[in-house]
Order: C-alpha cells, then structure tokens, then sequence
C-alpha cells in the first residue's frame, strides 16, 4: 500500500502543485511549501474543499468540522517532506526556482491555467486559491500549531 502512495503522489504532481502555487504567490518560505502537498496531494481534502468554495471557512473552523481529514495530517507531512525535499530540488536544478531562505519562482516554465495537465491537478489548481486565502492569516508557527506537525 506504501509503494502506491508513492506512485500516485510523486515527484511530478509535487512539482506541478508546488509550481501552480508560486505562479499565484510568488515567493514563500520553506517550512511553509511543506505544508501544502499533505493538503493538496489528498484527495478527501481538495474535493471538500471543491464542494465548499463559496463557504468563507477559517483553517481553524475547517479543522473542526472535518477532523477526520486532519487526524492524520501530521503523518501526510511525514511522509511528503522526502517529495517535497525532491520536488524542490528538481525545480532548483532545473532554474525553474530559487531557493534562498525562501522559495521564489523564475517564472521561465510555469504551468499555464489552460495547458491540459489532468483532472487532478486541475482540481487542485481549482482549490489553491481558497486554500492559499485560509492559510494566509497564520504565521508558519501558527500553522504547524494548529495542524499539530510534530517534529
């Protein structure tokens, strides 16, 4: 079961998610990029998050009502940090991002809203606005408090 976990949440729907989000942000520090694959690479997560688009939910109300999603997010983390680790670095290699205290995005390769790169991502790509709006207002430390990210 491992090993499918791993085929379908891979290096390069990390890469395409981590590179839609700096097309929209532009820059972000590192212990924050590695929250957003445990939230946008699950499923259960982006299709809640798709059928409550025009709801204006807090991270904090969100955790509440759907705390079956977030029990296991601290285990999400852990086992994307090595994606993300790889993800970033194959961005780096590729001048595709900067990594220098924070992640900042070259612009030279991004992915295109109409370029045809598959339902999953397209969910997610539709999801990322509301979920870059709820995490926003929270300082790095007071996500991995709220998500209860143990390190």
């Amino acid at each position: 079961m491992k090993e499918v976990y791993y085929i379908y949440n891979n290096e390069a729907i990390a890469s395409c998610v981590l590179l839609s989000v700096l097309d929209r942000i532009d820059s972000i520090d590192i212990a924050r990029s590695c929250l957003i694959l445990p939230f946008l690479l699950d499923d259960q997560t982006v299709h809640y998050l798709q059928r409550n688009l025009s709801v204006d939910l807090d991270l904090v109300q969100l955790i509440f009502e759907r705390a079956r999603l977030f029990t296991s997010f601290n285990k999400r983390y852990q086992a994307l940090l090595p994606i993300t680790i790889n993800s970033l670095m194959i961005l780096k290699k590729s001048n595709q991002i900067e990594i220098n205290g924070n992640i900042l995005s070259n612009k030279s390769l991004l992915i295109q809203s109409n370029m045809d790169v598959g339902e999953r991502l397209d969910s997610i790509r539709n999801v990322m606005p509301f979920f870059l709006t709820m995490i926003e207002k929270y300082s790095t430390i007071q996500l991995y408090e709220i998500l209860n990210i143990q390190l």
